[in-house]
C-alpha cells in the first residue's frame, strides 16, 4: 500500500497516465513506497525528455516553415515520428506496470535513479 491510499500497483500505473505530469505528482506525494516513487520519477524523466524532443521538433518545424520550407517536412515527419515512440512506449509502460511487472526503460532508469 503506497501513502497515497491506492495499492502499488495502481500508485504506479497512474504515475504514468498523465506522462511526466502525473509522474512528477506521485513523486512528490508519495513518501513511502520506493516502486512507486521509481515508476513517478521514471515517467517524469523518460515523458518530460519526450515532451521536449517533440516540442523542440515541432517548434523547429514552425521556424523552418517560414525561413527553410525544405526542411519543414522533414521536421515535421520527425516530430510525429517521435510523437508515435512516445505513446508507444507509454503503452507498453502502462501495460507492464499494470500487469506488476518491474520495468525499467534503459538508459532512463539510470538517470531515474540519479534523481530519487
Amino acid at each position: 500500500m503506497s501513502s497515497t491510499g491506492l495499492s502499488s500497483r495502481t500508485a504506479a500505473t497512474l504515475a504514468y497516465s498523465g506522462w511526466w505530469v502525473t509522474g512528477a505528482i506521485f513523486w512528490l506525494l508519495e513518501r513511502e513506497d520506493a516502486a512507486v516513487r521509481f515508476h513517478a520519477a521514471q515517467a517524469l524523466v523518460v515523458f518530460g525528455a519526450a515532451a521536449l524532443v517533440v516540442v523542440l521538433l515541432g517548434t523547429l518545424a514552425v521556424i523552418a516553415l517560414a525561413f527553410v520550407p525544405a526542411a519543414f517536412g522533414a521536421l515535421a515527419a520527425a516530430a510525429a515520428a517521435a510523437w508515435t515512440a512516445s505513446v508507444a512506449v507509454w503503452a507498453v509502460t502502462m501495460w507492464k506496470v499494470a500487469r506488476g511487472d518491474e520495468w525499467r526503460i534503459p538508459i532512463a532508469a539510470r538517470w531515474t535513479e540519479r534523481i530519487l
